[in-house]
């Protein structure tokens, strides 16, 4: 089905804002703003302030961007677009006034955000799945798939049975309403402002503002461009028209733009080593050394302890690692930074910093929360234990996530095994293990009946590697040791969302 087409008045306004007329744009908002404005309300439970923020903004770029406009769409599909764009953007703030809301218009403010989009421009506003596709950018399966989990998820809050009744229930959300007159002023300042920027002259050594004068602002426009073009610089070779003021300042935040990403990116970071105590060594490529004072560890150089000895390599503003005696790892450079050989090496990342992975028996470790670990290698069994951070660990396709107070083991084929906490039973772990290797129902009742509070992370990483009929058991088990919070739709725990499986995780690791 193709899209509707704009009606000729409509068009007409776009194309005398595009040619300079201000003027036009004030009917445009008046024409338009009710319904940008209402969806801002729909959306943000009928928070005014963040409702006219939204207006506000999309109004703004609507004037600033008009020359990307397309009449394959209708003026209200292409600024609700900049309204959904502007709403993914985030930073919209509420302020605390308190509505009273119906129980549909609960449902819908419970919605994850996407699904919630979606649902108010379909069900609500009445668009077709082709508009939403041009207002969300969204492929046409993925709209009818949230459209439908949002459907459902609604008809439950509400006990209806039927689409019919569910169009009944919510056809009473906030109908249209317009913004506060003061908007349009807050914009209009915005409008003229950036219609007016580069209208300036020099004369007699004071700054005239053409904006002030008594003519069009086409006018303006066409005084603007004559007076731009006095200051040009014309590029025959590639056609291009630029100022000598843009054009100077463009070299030289090409300069600095230069200088910067040589020293942050091509001048490479230092790996210092510190021998702490004893005589570690380095053996690389023709290199075999005793580890002095700042000597520094290159690209697949491996650095060694012996059992009298001891080393830390510091990599500025990213990590410190130690080497306890009897260790050893490789700089890589390739899918780990490092690979980690034998014995006991310790990890402090800095907060803040760049990623950092850590090859281990073909399993990639990297942390989502700086803190401290280590890697014991011993018996062709990798223990990876966290004392402070949060780290994912990764092995072909499977991923396990481990917190705080938690280890689990890699094996030489680099399979990983389901984190456990430290303070576990051998016959939990025992259970743990086997149904890392075999996925036994059996052993899951054993895993579930003995299941604590301190073993919640154990569970969530259990849910991720079940099917959907053991999943729910296990969501049921893990929500009665710490609760799903509020913000999250235990529906898409079910279907393993990763943005609401990671604020229970987070949940998970404050009570642990």
């Amino acid at each position: 089905m193709a899209l509707k087409q704009e009606s000729k008045l409509i068009q007409a306004h776009i194309k005398e804002v595009m040619s300079g007329k201000s003027s036009s744009y004030e009917q445009l908002y008046i024409t338009h703003a009710g319904r940008v404005y209402t969806f801002g309300l729909k959306f943000f439970d009928h928070n005014k302030q963040a409702a006219e923020e939204v207006t506000k903004r999309v109004f703004i770029r609507g004037f600033e961007e008009i020359s990307t406009y397309s009449e394959n769409a209708t003026f209200i599909l292409w600024v609700k677009k900049l309204a959904v764009e502007e709403i993914r953007k985030g930073g919209i703030k509420k302020s605390e006034e308190i509505h009273q809301a119906s129980i549909a218009d609960q449902a819908v403010f419970s919605l994850p955000k996407e699904e919630r989009i979606i649902f108010i421009l379909h069900d609500i506003d009445k668009h077709t799945v082709e508009e939403i596709v041009e207002i969300t950018g969204v492929s046409n399966a993925d709209i009818n798939m949230k459209l439908e989990n949002a459907r459902n998820f609604i008809m439950e809050k509400l006990n209806v049975k039927s689409l019919d009744d569910l169009d009944y229930k919510v056809n009473f959300i906030s109908q249209k309403s317009e913004p506060k007159p003061e908007i349009w002023d807050i914009i209009y300042n915005h409008v003229h402002s950036f219609a007016t920027k580069d209208i300036k002259e020099e004369a007699d050594g004071e700054v005239l503002n053409v904006g002030d004068a008594k003519i069009s602002l086409g006018e303006k426009f066409q005084k603007m461009k004559e007076e731009k073009r006095k200051k040009e610089i014309f590029f025959k070779p590639v056609g291009l028209t630029i100022s000598r003021k843009a054009f100077y300042t463009f070299l030289l935040l090409v300069l600095i733009a230069a200088v910067v990403w040589y020293f942050f990116f091509l001048k490479p970071l230092q790996w210092e080593v510190v021998n702490l105590s004893g005589a570690p060594t380095i053996k690389g490529n023709r290199k075999n050394i005793v580890v002095a004072k700042s000597s520094v560890l290159e690209n697949d150089d491996v650095i060694y302890t012996d059992m009298n000895s001891k080393a830390l390599v510091k990599i500025p503003e990213i990590v410190e690692i130690s080497l306890n005696p009897g260790s050893s790892f490789k700089r890589d450079g390739g899918d780990g930074e490092i690979s980690v050989w034998t014995g006991t090496v310790n990890f402090v990342k800095k907060e803040g910093s760049a990623p950092f992975p850590v090859e281990v028996f073909s399993a990639i470790i990297e942390d989502y929360k700086a803190g401290s670990y280590s890697i014991k290698v011993e018996n062709n069994i990798a223990t990876v234990y966290s004392m402070g951070a949060g780290l994912f660990i990764t092995s072909g396709e499977s991923k396990v996530y481990l917190i705080p107070q938690y280890m689990c083991e890699v094996n030489q084929k680099g399979n990983v095994s389901i984190p456990y906490s430290i303070s576990a039973t051998e016959e939990y772990i025992s259970a743990v293990n086997n149904f890392s290797v075999n996925k036994n129902e059996e052993r899951l009742n054993i895993i579930l009946l003995q299941s604590e509070k301190k073993d919640a992370l154990t569970l969530f990483n259990i849910l991720r590697m079940t099917n959907k009929e053991s999943r729910e058991i296990v969501i049921n088990k893990l929500h009665s040791l710490i609760s799903i919070p509020k913000d999250i739709n235990p529906r898409q725990v079910s279907n393993l969302n990763d943005e609401d499986l990671m604020k229970w995780l987070k949940a998970i690791e404050e009570q642990n």
